[in-house]
């Protein structure tokens, strides 16, 4: 007798905090729902700014506007989580090579699905500490009020509301009688009225051209049905035939590198690879390849020497995101090159987790690097517009940091744009290799012994296969090359290149060893 009323005493006590606990669980699961399905988020998507709004429908939904059809794709989320992609204004202003780059973006997607999912699980996060927080402030109220109402206030309440029981009975059905016939009276013609615009039909993109050989991926894709895509199955054939072409050739580059992946040179056991790249001058394509080579090789870390877009755009934004899907494991060391100029590149690989070299020493994988982002500023088809010095003083101001270094901590590796940019360094023998891009060529790579050390310079050629400043495509314009570099104690000790033909094969260069 005595232990059931122990037990019945101790529920009375739990009592209060068990309602506490449901009415917050309950006030965060509404409002951080509700705000969640409630939430969009402006960001930039390829070559357009874009609005992105969660849905539960399990599809990702690219609307296009007006004149081109809505596409869609099954989302593969837990909960059916969907997402809509109201896509809007562009910087571009030919149309035909916006739905040309378009394309060349969507045919190498990893990236902005990347950036998209970022999105999606960062308002996920806000909105459920927006609704914790509310049920929080709820529960205070309520525990509060509850504790100045006092146990005889409390209980008097309760006894009131006993009293007229019935009476609050007969009120309540009446007030849900009501509410019954207003949702009737709203939604009930509503429902028996036939749709002035029929809900969207849609069809799979393989039957819309049937005569079209598609991928895995593309044979997901639903096309809205309608007159914009009647007006537009002309578009939508040129497209997919661009992306075809473009996942062949890179596919093919990338499955290439099993086969070659015996020429490579394997790192010892107390030694680390890092991948240069340099000049894709936003070919995302490539990145795949690239990615490829660094796992063959045993790469844990990505040198970038810049040049990843052609003008510095915000909108290029699909490039530096690509980067960080292909190579999210690794640590990245990166400068901008001068077609990156303006500081939207170098915010977006910070925002990336980059560390980007800004004229001061910094350790990385054991490896001491120097280096700077490119002075001097160059859109796409325009001349060289200087910075706020010239390549020949950032040159001098570089030698100057590397040089001032004590032994022990010399400088291992400098990284920069244009070779020019490091001539100074490699005079005075302060830094053991001296990396850069730019020329879309490679030269070195070439040691010299200056006083008690030796110097190796090098240039690695453009890994976007440039020609000019713009190398997304389906074809590369010429070779994209890519280099390993094997460190020993934090110091280089060998390179070798990888390199993507235009024809799709991959030829492996011969391991340069460095040092004596």
């Amino acid at each position: 007798m005595v232990g059931r009323l122990v037990t019945k005493a101790r529920l009375r006590a739990m009592a209060p905090w068990a309602a506490l606990s449901l009415l917050f669980a309950a006030t965060t699961v509404v409002v951080g729902l509700l705000g969640f399905v409630n939430d969009s988020e402006r960001v930039t998507i390829g070559a357009h700014a874009a609005t992105v709004s969660p849905t539960f429908d399990g599809y990702a939904t690219l609307d296009l506007g007006a004149v081109l059809p809505r596409l869609r794709i099954p989302a593969d989320t837990p909960g059916k989580i969907g997402v809509n992609i109201d896509v809007q204004e562009t910087d571009a202003d030919n149309l035909t090579e916006l739905l040309t780059r378009d394309t060349l973006i969507a045919s190498q997607p990893d990236g902005e699905i990347g950036q998209i999912k970022q999105v999606i699980q960062q308002m996920a996060v806000d909105n459920a500490v927006a609704g914790a927080g509310t049920g929080l402030l709820v529960v205070v109220v309520v525990a509060t009020l509850w504790t100045a109402l006092g146990v005889r206030r409390r209980r008097e309440l309760w006894h009131l509301v006993h009293r007229h029981e019935r009476r609050f009975e007969h009120r309540a059905i009446v007030v849900l009688v009501a509410m019954l016939i207003t949702i009737a009276s709203i939604y009930g013609p509503g429902r028996m009225r036939p749709a002035e615009v029929p809900p969207t039909q849609w069809q799979p993109l393989f039957k819309l051209l049937p005569e079209m050989s598609f991928d895995d991926r593309l044979k997901k894709v639903e096309v809205a049905s309608g007159f914009s895509t009647t007006g537009g199955v002309g578009i939508i054939r040129t497209l997919t035939e661009t992306y075809r072409k473009s996942t062949e050739l890179y596919g093919r580059l990338k499955n290439r590198v099993a086969d070659v992946a015996p020429e490579i040179h394997q790192p010892g056991k107390e030694q680390k690879v890092a991948l240069l790249v340099s000049d894709r001058h936003d070919n995302i394509g490539i990145d795949g390849f690239a990615s490829e080579v660094a796992k063959a090789g045993g790469a844990k870390l990505l040198i970038d020497a810049g040049d990843d877009t052609s003008s510095g755009q915000s909108w290029e934004a699909f490039s530096i995101n690509s980067l960080r899907q292909h190579f999210k494991d690794f640590k990245v060391v990166a400068v901008a090159g001068n077609h990156d100029a303006g500081g939207h590149v170098e915010e977006f690989m910070r925002k990336s987790g980059f560390t980007v070299l800004d004229s001061k020493s910094v350790e990385v994988e054991g490896i001491r690097f120097l280096g700077d982002s490119d002075p001097t500023k160059t859109g796409l088809g325009s001349a060289d517009t200087p910075g706020d010095e010239t390549i020949e003083h950032q040159s001098e101001r570089l030698a100057d940091v590397a040089c001032d270094q004590p032994e022990d901590k010399r400088i291992s590796t400098m990284v920069v744009h244009d070779p020019s940019s490091f001539a100074a360094t490699a005079e005075r023998g302060c830094a053991s290799l001296l990396l850069s891009g730019h020329l879309h060529r490679q030269v070195g790579p070439t040691t010299r012994a200056v006083g008690e050390h030796e110097v190796t310079t090098y240039t690695n050629g453009t890994t976007g296969g440039a020609a000019y400043a713009f190398a997304l495509g389906y074809t590369l314009r010429k070779p994209g090359e890519v280099t390993l570099i094997t460190y020993q104690n934090g110091l280089p000790v060998g390179l070798q290149t990888v390199t993507a033909q235009p024809s799709g094969d991959v030829t492996v260069g011969a391991y340069n060893p460095l040092g004596s």
